[in-house]
């Protein structure tokens, strides 16, 4: 009997051990992680097929650089799109016809087709049910004298027959029609478009509705070049006021309130006009230019609270900048720096500390289209080989590390590199 009774408490007394160290290891070993999505990077690369060059559309799966082709007899051309659930890819094929295609390759169809465009450019966006499509078509006048003209399409993406047009305005020449100065504007939800017309700049909704003047008095709103740029959120839209290189950083909310002047420096010299909003629609980085640098040599990349109006240099070291690229979690910029063919890739942190070189291992050269991954913790850039004359894809992690090819020897030049939405 007392054999039985000291089992019995040796029993118990494992049984307890087991479930603490049960416990013990519950606590503190990292929970199981779910297979994790491929990462797809769709990007463009000039390839010789027969006795010409085609540009054609590839998908490519960061992780084992297996690709797919996903179009073989269309020439492609930018702007290549994801819709906002990662399935379908929009873009501009045979320089002025706009097709989807699905992810896997399939469901290849054309969405619009249009003769009659010189020099035509697009713009494309996704409304944010991916069910639908909205674009604008530039044109340049035929003549000297002829009015080109911009205008704006809606398309359910179902082929030809589901696509409409909404607006066809002239533009310029002599003498000069103002029924539209500028490009169509689409926000990022494909929701609403703005545009420059008698010198006010307007809005209205991707189905025509809706026109409204935002501001109150005429200005230079697209001198030099500059855009009008939605806020991610599509609330604010973000533009310089003046005559280049003059000009100021304003915002004015959607409904036409609360214009304000950013940067109020009269001495404010502008070389790149391009606009840059974080993700979270607060803050917008931009070039400074030293006043008197009229060739972009002494720049520094600065910062615009928006709520609290003020700015911040993050760079502290004048010289040409380009290239930049907020990370989708908004705790990053990446960008270039240095002179074509002289130029090296960075990140730094929102805040300005922790500035880092990646891709230390390739010679300087030319570095362009930085394309952040969903997570924010991938890189894809191009870079131009000073020898032979060819521009390749690679990926790089946000900390430098694993730098990766993504194209061939068959790839004559690769552009337009656009990650799936995770």
């Amino acid at each position: 009997m007392r054999l039985n009774k000291l089992w019995l408490v040796r029993a118990i007394a494992l049984i307890s051990l087991t479930l603490s160290i049960t416990l013990f290891l519950s606590l503190h070993s990292p929970p199981p992680t779910a297979a994790q999505k491929p990462r797809i990077l769709a990007f463009t690369a000039l390839q010789m097929r027969g006795s010409e060059n085609r540009s054609t559309l590839f998908a490519v799966n960061a992780t084992s650089s297996a690709r797919r082709e996903l179009t073989r007899n269309i020439d492609v051309i930018a702007p290549l799109v994801w819709s906002p659930n990662g399935q379908r890819l929009a873009f501009v094929g045979g320089y002025s016809d706009i097709y989807t295609v699905n992810a896997d390759g399939s469901r290849l169809t054309k969405q619009f087709a249009e003769a009659g465009c010189k020099a035509a450019n697009f713009e494309i966006a996704w409304f944010s049910n991916s069910q639908k499509l909205v674009f604008a078509r530039s044109c340049d006048g035929f003549t000297s004298d002829a009015p080109g003209s911009q205008s704006l399409y809606t398309s359910t993406t179902s082929g030809i027959k589901g696509t409409k047009l909404v607006r066809n305005l002239e533009v310029g020449g002599q003498p000069p029609k103002t029924e539209i100065s500028s490009e169509f504007y689409i926000s990022s939800d494909g929701q609403q478009v703005a545009f420059v017309k008698d010198k006010n700049i307007y809005k209205m909704n991707a189905d025509g509705s809706g026109m409204t003047k935002l501001t109150k008095s005429p200005g230079e709103y697209i001198s030099g070049g500059s855009e009008l740029v939605w806020s991610p959120d599509g609330t604010k839209i973000a533009f310089l006021v003046g005559a280049y290189p003059k000009q100021q950083i304003y915002t004015i909310n959607a409904n036409g309130t609360n214009l304000k002047n950013l940067t109020n420096n009269p001495q404010n010299e502008v070389y790149n006009v391009k606009l840059f909003w974080s993700p979270d629609s607060s803050r917008i980085a931009y070039y400074y230019n030293k006043p008197g640098d009229s060739a972009g040599e002494q720049q520094d990349i600065y910062l615009l609270d928006i709520n609290r109006g003020t700015a911040k240099n993050l760079t502290q070291k004048p010289r040409n900048y380009d290239e930049i690229s907020w990370s989708p979690d908004g705790k990053f910029i990446a960008f270039v720096a240095g002179e074509f063919n002289n130029q090296k890739l960075y990140t730094i942190n929102a805040d300005g500390n922790q500035l880092n070189q990646l891709a230390t291992q390739l010679k300087p050269s030319g570095i362009s289209e930085l394309a952040w991954s969903a997570d924010s913790q991938q890189i894809a850039f191009i870079f131009n080989e000073i020898q032979g004359d060819k521009s390749n894809l690679y990926l790089i992690n946000r900390d430098g590390s694993a730098l990766t090819k993504l194209t061939n020897d068959k790839d004559l030049n690769a552009s337009n590199p656009v990650w799936q939405p995770q």
